[in-house]
């Protein structure tokens, strides 16, 4: 049998080279890890137990591991479409009060500015009348239905009284909706508290992101005058191509990286997946922090790199140490013979898969079995 002797050699200095040369001609001495080769190799290596103590080498066997692909993608934060506002008015009027910044934060109920408009005096007047004729109305509503039921009134004047009562109602009605849309309490409303200004609350609790009015201007019920933002509840929104489309499933885990934030990693989970592909060839991902405390570093818009992670698939793995790459290629060391002398180990080529956690994975092989020891620790000084 050919084999492959293993000798110490130190190379510290040029005399110390020319020494070591010379003691390995005339000696056996085994004190470094170097690897004579005899006439015919047939991929085994000698190792004694001193060797294998000293190179702090270690044995493991073949163990089955989960391993998942990883989808790179690209997205950015986001946030729910409820925590997007655009403060509008029902009613046109001219803006006072305005006193926002950008960026500034805002408190749901805060006034966020003031609208007036004389029209808002006529809504009130409109209704304090309507109201004060109500009574009368309903009472001549109620005698003529008495009279008319007694046969002494005509049915004519019955059923004017009735129309009058009835359409005043409606009206009154209609404006106490309509002040409502303003905020005026109608059930509180007293003609010396008629007023032309009413202010304009803020719906969230957020900040404004947008202004598009100045105090004196005259805003349309079209008009835009302030917009918000809430900052609740972050998401991210990630495109991904169709290709990997039907990869992706809710509750998948997303590794982010924000450019901004280099050195911080955010984990998310895939919680709705797009159901249609767009002009781009792409569907959207929406997924969910789990750690939501880390939100307040980030801010809606900001740009994310990202990689979710397949389903996992269990494979036959071993730790990264135990695979040697030689010439281009890869082999673990298995050990075939055990003696007093120490061990005889064989060399087998292998093809790996995939890397995760420090395991990497074996593609299958006739030369391995479960029940294998193979060198994990200490073996790359061996070939």
């Amino acid at each position: 049998m050919k084999t492959k002797s293993i000798y110490f050699r130190y190379f510290l200095a040029p005399l110390t080279l020319l020494v070591a040369f010379s003691c390995g001609q005339n000696s056996g001495d085994n004190s470094g890890l170097e690897i004579g080769d005899s006439s015919a190799d047939n991929g085994t290596i000698q190792l004694n137990t001193e060797q294998f103590s000293s190179s702090s080498m270690a044995w493991g066997k073949l163990e089955k591991s989960e391993f998942s692909e990883d989808i790179t993608v690209q997205g950015a934060i986001r946030v729910p479409v409820e925590n997007m506002i655009d403060v509008t008015t029902y009613y046109g009027g001219y803006v006072t009060g305005l006193e926002l910044l950008e960026g500034q934060s805002v408190k749901k109920g805060e006034v966020l500015f003031y609208l007036e408009n004389p029209e808002f005096i006529l809504l009130q007047q409109n209704y304090l009348e309507a109201k004060s004729q109500l009574n009368y109305l309903k009472s001549e509503y109620d005698r003529q239905k008495t009279l008319f039921d007694e046969q002494i009134a005509s049915q004519k004047s019955y059923l004017k009284a009735e129309a009058d009562y009835q359409s005043t109602r409606a009206k009154a009605e209609s404006l106490k909706r309509q002040l409502g849309l303003l905020r005026i309490n109608a059930d509180q409303l007293q003609p010396e508290s008629i007023r032309s200004k009413i202010a304009i609350y803020s719906p969230i609790a957020g900040f404004v992101t947008e202004i598009n009015a100045v105090p004196g201007a005259y805003v349309q019920p079209t008009d835009v005058p302030v917009r918000l933002i809430s900052r609740e509840h972050l998401h991210i929104e990630l495109m991904i191509f169709e290709k990997d489309a039907t990869a992706i499933k809710k509750g998948q885990t997303v590794e982010v990286r924000v450019p901004e934030l280099s050195s911080e990693i955010f984990i998310a989970e895939v919680f709705m997946v797009g159901q249609s592909i767009n002009d781009a060839r792409q569907i959207n991902v929406h997924a969910d922090f789990k750690d939501e405390s880390k939100e307040s570093l980030l801010v809606p818009g900001m740009f994310v790199e990202g990689k979710i992670q397949k389903d996992p698939q269990e494979a036959i793995s071993v730790p990264q140490t135990a695979v040697i790459e030689s010439e281009g290629k890869m082999y673990v060391l298995v050990l075939r013979e055990k003696n007093q002398a120490g061990f005889s180990l064989e060399k087998v080529e292998v093809e790996t898969g995939r890397m995760v956690d420090g395991k990497i994975e074996l593609l299958p092989n006739a030369k391995l079995s479960e029940t294998d020891q193979i060198l994990i620790k200490g073996g790359f000084n061996l070939i």
